[in-house]
């Protein structure tokens, strides 16, 4: 897929990654971290954009802190196009931001909001569906990408599809039914159904057209975004003061399961969302990648584990099965693969102890 002149990318890469401790932490979060590959999260995301816009209209929503650091790793993007959110407020309001912003300079744009967590395989398919969304967003739409499920997994949202639409021609159904995280027995059942897809949180809309649906379903953000939108500069007490008051909400429950012109378009990518320890290390097994090099990592009866090695010690691992191990200069995490969901009680805890230096 070529540049589009109105296309426009917004990179969510708020939050801390609580889940990706002890590599993530609050000084440096995941986003900035390189996690998958030799270069950071926001990096990675940033090169599978390119093709689908130029450096001035990619966008970057990050935590107010964190904008030096996002716009040092990114010195193409031009600097006034990181916006800072004084405090994570969810999807919903990074993605309104960004649109009441881009609005300013292009009333006609497409916007692709893309999460920075996301892995995805084969970037140049990725960009051909996004042609495909950023087309059907033109007619009114706001699209999302949808995948096949492999599991009855809860934590994801699922997407019923419905009738396909006459445009764009390569394949974009109307959305019947959206359902952000069901519980067991609903995602067993749309597994067993066969019509359902993952929502990858790719949204794919016309920035007036969020707005519209925003002013719907979350006026109140619609609101606070309009006086954002009128400032010539956006300056921190501004920005804070806005943000004091609004709803914390994502895109998912917000606008999707309210709204009734969304669409999707299914894929078949590769695709993991990256938010725990255990995300990772089924990314390394699909890419091949074993984790820690042999000379930071001996095993002796000890099986189906993930090191991660970054403190220079040797990790051994003695009849271990089962468990992701990732060591740094001063903390060390040992977690089963089925408990990575629970991580955040442990920092709950290490907070409790007063230790917020390792946070």
């Amino acid at each position: 897929m070529a540049a589009e002149g109105n296309t426009h990318v917004v990179i969510m890469a708020g939050g801390i990654g609580a889940r990706l401790w002890p590599i993530s932490r609050r000084s440096r979060p995941k986003q900035f971290q390189p996690l998958l590959s030799d270069r950071t999260m926001l990096f990675d995301t940033y090169e599978r954009v390119r093709p689908i816009a130029a450096p001035e209209r990619v966008w970057v929503v990050t935590n107010a802190e964190h904008v030096p650091l996002a716009q040092s790793l990114l010195p193409k993007v031009p600097p006034e196009n990181v916006l800072g959110e004084p405090v994570g407020r969810s999807s919903a309001p990074a993605a309104a931001l960004a649109a009441a912003r881009i609005l300013r300079a292009d009333p006609e744009a497409v916007v692709v909001a893309t999460p920075v967590d996301s892995y995805i395989g084969d970037p140049i398919t990725y960009c051909d569906y996004i042609g495909t969304a950023v087309e059907a967003a033109g007619e009114g739409f706001i699209v999302v990408l949808g995948v096949m499920p492999s599991h009855p997994d809860t934590g994801y949202g699922y997407i019923q599809r419905g009738k396909r639409l006459s445009k764009p021609s390569s394949g974009a159904y109307r959305v019947e039914r959206f359902t952000e995280k069901p519980d067991d027995q609903t995602a067993e059942r749309y597994l067993a159904h066969g019509g359902y897809y993952w929502n990858m949180g790719q949204f794919i809309f016309r920035a007036d057209h969020l707005m519209d649906r925003c002013a719907a379903h979350i006026p109140e953000l619609a609101e606070a975004m309009r006086k954002l939108s009128k400032a010539d500069e956006l300056t921190p007490g501004l920005v804070e003061q806005v943000y004091r008051d609004l709803p914390s909400i994502s895109m998912d429950y917000g606008i999707a399961e309210r709204e009734e012109s969304m669409a999707v378009v299914p894929t078949a990518l590769d695709w993991s969302d990256v938010g725990h320890w255990r995300s990772v290390k089924e990314i390394a097994r699909r890419r091949g990648i074993l984790g820690a090099r042999p000379e930071d990592h001996v095993a002796v009866n000890s099986s189906n584990c993930f090191v991660v090695a970054k403190s220079g010690r040797l990790v051994v691992t003695v009849g271990v099965e089962g468990y992701v191990i990732v060591d740094t200069d001063d903390a060390l995490l040992v977690v089963r693969e089925d408990a990575a969901q629970d991580l955040r009680d442990a920092l709950d805890e290490i907070e409790r102890r007063g230790k917020e230096e390792h946070l």
